[in-house]
């Protein structure tokens, strides 16, 4: 029987799944007391950006689409003390997650249906889990949905030679080990939709995350052994959550000042030019991993983010309320006029500057921080301590063996990896580094690579051009932004021996959502700092002495 019979032609609607990140539950909201780290009391939990990016999303578009919302809770929420530390330690229950996701996505989609996915962290590997299996197996029937789970397991392990099928005749007999093979008998028994009925491939329209982690952010140490936990991502290996040539759109944010072991990004590669190649953006923001996502109480740079994702996915169709960006603004100044002094306890054994910007700059806005300086946390706490660190390395990641998780040697290449405007405004208004203990010194640009900044000629085209505008509240660039070819670079300068392939990063253009961001933070008069194209000399050696300290301290 006909999956779609008694369908009557209605507009297609617009499915947007947002997978939260570790112990991030909106639906609760409320952070409970824990003995490890000792809280005794709860608190109202801040919100990611996942969250929020649901709250912003419209019920119905301009043009009449109905955006359906689904929210999933993040690893880590269960009701115990054992599920918030198996699953935000250890990653536990995230196949239970990609089911629960993918299944609203089969029980919901119909012919045109435009897929979303969106998330942080664990969520985001859920995200791009997801995506992968609607690229390998489609969108099961509610005839394929009855053997879900072997059909699922068999999917997870199709890369798994070693797998002991406890299925071996469902969803039927003599299964094919190739995963093409195996989805052609699935259509063929009426278990799967892998085209709608007018022969276009059902695709996903975006994969929106941020800073998806490689191992899921599991430390895979020896304490973790002699607990008797389990400290391996082998269960989790063989979800692909690679860029398949069948996802229209994928954006990602990666943070520049993680530099926890486990928590290596992991990061996109266009390696499918068969078909129509993916709309590739990764841009690089400063920040630790949360920063990024959101869920620390100044949320001044998952601002920027949140303004970044918005504006991708606006580009391609998504609608927001006209006021999101003032609620998060307004939010954030609530949060600094409220905030008490920093500690000055006689046990600490430094303080924190209490200035975060250059002077001028910190007596015009204090005590709200502005455009790009909010504070960074430091994430390489408690247990993390113990499983080491490593300094991330924007341009000069290599592919990794998909079974063993090891480099390769082979450099990554088509990344489209840039670099976003407030990196370089932080260093240049003098913002600060971890815990707001010395000044920002963006040890993963210039200590590893290096690279150098410079402004160049140069033709880009953008994928959000400078005469976008998502309405009135959501301007469009000033008349010199769309007109000059200068643009702020990245070049690299270490040693020849480890130059990447792309030896010149872009500086990310702002969109509309960014702009008007950046307009109440700062005014207009810090906004034309952002984008100006003059002064390139000063802001060059601003950060030609930041790498000379950089390559001082590892001398």
């Amino acid at each position: 029987m006909d999956e779609y019979e008694g369908q009557k032609h209605v507009h297609p609607k617009r499915i947007v799944l947002c997978c939260d990140g570790t112990w991030m539950d909106s639906d609760d909201g409320f952070t409970k007391p824990t003995l490890i780290p000792y809280k005794p009391t709860g608190t109202l939990q801040t919100p990611s950006n996942v969250t929020r990016l649901s709250r912003c999303l419209r019920r119905y578009a301009p043009d009449g689409t109905h955006q359906i919302i689904y929210y999933h809770s993040g690893v880590g929420t269960g009701s115990s003390v054992l599920d918030t530390l198996s699953g935000g330690m250890l990653g536990t229950g995230i196949s239970e997650h990609i089911r629960e996701v993918y299944s609203f996505i089969a029980a919901n989609y119909t012919p045109g249906d435009e897929i979303i996915l969106v998330g942080f962290s664990r969520g985001a590997f859920t995200a791009r889990s997801v995506a992968g299996m609607i690229s390998d197996i489609g969108l099961l029937t509610r005839y394929g949905m009855s053997n879900f789970y072997a059909i699922f397991k068999d999917q997870e392990n199709f890369r798994n030679a070693s797998y002991k099928d406890i299925f071996p005749d469902i969803p039927f007999p003599d299964k094919p080990k190739d995963g093409d093979e195996y989805k052609k008998k699935l259509v063929e028994q009426n278990l799967t939709r892998v085209h709608d009925p007018n022969g276009s491939r059902i695709r996903v329209h975006a994969v929106a995350v941020w800073d998806t982690v490689g191992s899921l952010g599991i430390p895979n140490i020896a304490l973790l052994a002699k607990l008797g936990l389990p400290h391996s991502t082998k269960e989790y290996k063989f979800h692909d959550t690679n860029l398949s040539g069948y996802i229209r759109h994928a954006f990602q944010a990666l943070a520049l000042d993680e530099h926890r072991r486990p928590f290596s990004p992991a990061v996109w590669e266009i390696r499918d030019f068969e078909d129509e190649p993916t709309d590739l953006r990764q841009v690089w923001f400063p920040g630790s991993h949360a920063n990024v996502g959101g869920g620390y109480d100044d949320q001044e740079i998952a601002n920027i983010t949140l303004a970044w994702m918005m504006d991708q996915l606006a580009s391609i169709g998504v609608s927001f309320h006209d006021d999101a960006i003032d609620i998060i603004f307004q939010k954030s100044v609530h949060y600094y006029e409220t905030l008490p002094p920093p500690s000055t306890s006689i046990f600490r054994f430094s303080k924190p500057i209490n200035e975060w910007a250059t002077p001028a700059v910190y007596e015009k806005h204090h005590p709200v921080r502005p455009w790009a300086l909010g504070k960074i946390y430091n994430s390489d706490t408690g247990i993390w301590t113990l499983a080491g660190k490593e300094t991330r390395t924007p341009g000069l990641y290599h592919r990794l063996d998909p079974d063993t998780g090891a480099s390769t040697g082979v450099p990554m290449t088509h990344t489209n990896e840039r670099i976003h405007s407030s990196v370089r405004i932080r260093l240049d208004l003098g913002g600060l580094g971890e815990e707001d203990m010395t000044k920002y010194k963006c040890p993963a640009l210039l200590k590893k690579g290096p690279w150098r900044l410079d402004q160049i000629r140069i033709k880009v085209t953008d994928p959000i051009p400078p005469t976008a505008t998502w309405g009135p509240t959501a301007p469009a660039a000033l008349d010199d932004e769309r007109t000059s070819d200068l643009r702020w670079v990245w070049e690299y300068d270490g040693p020849e021996k480890n130059a990447p392939v792309i030896q010149t990063i872009i500086e990310e253009n702002l969109g509309p959502y960014e702009r008007k961001l950046l307009l109440l933070n700062k005014g207009k008069g810090m906004f034309h700092k952002v984008i100006d194209v003059a002064n390139a000399d000063d802001r060059r050696a601003i950060i030609s002495a930041e790498i000379d300290a950089g390559r001082e301290s590892d001398a």
